[in-house]
């Protein structure tokens, strides 16, 4: 998986680059300019990703309107950054900045649909009813955060916009933050129950991005941190990686069309080997199974 494994390598590059610039940016407030540049970038790498995994199932299946809403997610996001990065640049007054808020929450809704496509898609074929103490512990922390960031949402960036529909929405992010960090939890151990591989690997990122930014959000709005270097140093640095973290995602499940092909090839060119190492893998996965 050469093919791949360079790219991915430069993702994570680039992921750990904007979390140090988000740190280094409590310093260096210029650094605020990169901000957005780099969330574009990011969302559209992720969008190319998107569409092309879509294009692995027919149309009008399940699985390619899960990946195709992941990607008008990633649009409607590139939208929000182009016009965040022109408020930057313009100094628009808060009445018209505020507007941020509209393509904030259709990607988010987006996001949430795309995951929850992806989840009915394995319900349909009765996975995903079986859960371990580790997922309860997360989902209870999950749902801790909404309540108590809603409860400080006067603090956040638009909470005094001249427009009620604006405030209201904004009062949404916790909630549009968690839901889709629940699914895809619930998505991730369904795949660690399938043997994990690259989707688990793409949903266990999904998790981590939209966690720090429910991180990045308490810190930034909370009264007691916000004006402290060390957690407004990692509110920078939450907020500005976990972007990279939704494209790697997008990248590894691209990792398992390439890894499925790569099968496909295999087993035209030598049938016989590849349907005795399947035949050995599937006796292993009871013995596997009893063992957890």
């Amino acid at each position: 998986m050469a093919e791949l494994s360079r790219p991915i390598n430069r993702l994570w590059m680039a992921a750990g680059l904007a979390g140090l610039l988000g740190a280094a940016a409590f310093f260096s407030p210029r650094l605020e300019a990169l901000n957005h540049l780099l969330k574009l970038i990011a969302y559209s790498v992720a969008l190319v990703y998107w569409v092309k995994i879509s294009g692995d199932h027919p149309k009008g299946s399940t699985m390619r309107v899960a990946w195709l809403l992941l990607a008008w997610s990633s649009a409607i996001s590139i939208v929000r950054h182009a016009f965040e990065w022109m408020i930057y640049f313009a100094d628009w007054p808060l009445s018209i900045s505020s507007f941020r808020q509209i393509p904030t929450v259709l990607a988010l809704v987006m996001l949430t649909a795309g995951l929850f496509a992806i989840w009915f898609g394995f319900a349909a074929i009765g996975l995903g009813s079986r859960f371990r103490t580790s997922d309860l512990i997360w989902i209870a922390a999950i749902v801790a955060f909404v309540p108590y960031l809603y409860s400080l949402r006067e603090n956040m960036a638009d909470a005094r916009s001249p427009y009620a529909l604006i405030r209201y929405l904004q009062s949404l992010s916790p909630v549009l933050l968690a839901a889709p960090a629940l699914i895809a939890l619930l998505l991730h151990r369904i795949e660690q129950d399938m043997r994990g591989g690259h989707l688990a690997n793409s949903l266990r990122l999904v998790v981590a991005f939209l966690v720090l930014r429910l991180v990045a959000m308490l810190i930034m709005i909370s009264p007691g941190m916000v004006n402290l270097a060390l957690p407004r140093m990692i509110a920078g640095g939450a907020g500005w990686g976990a972007i990279w973290l939704f494209t790697l995602a997008a990248a590894y499940r691209w990792r398992m069309t390439l890894s499925a092909r790569e099968l496909t090839q295999r087993y035209l060119a030598d049938p016989k080997t590849e349907i005795a190492e399947l035949s050995q893998m599937l006796a292993e996965i009871p013995e596997a199974t009893a063992l957890k």
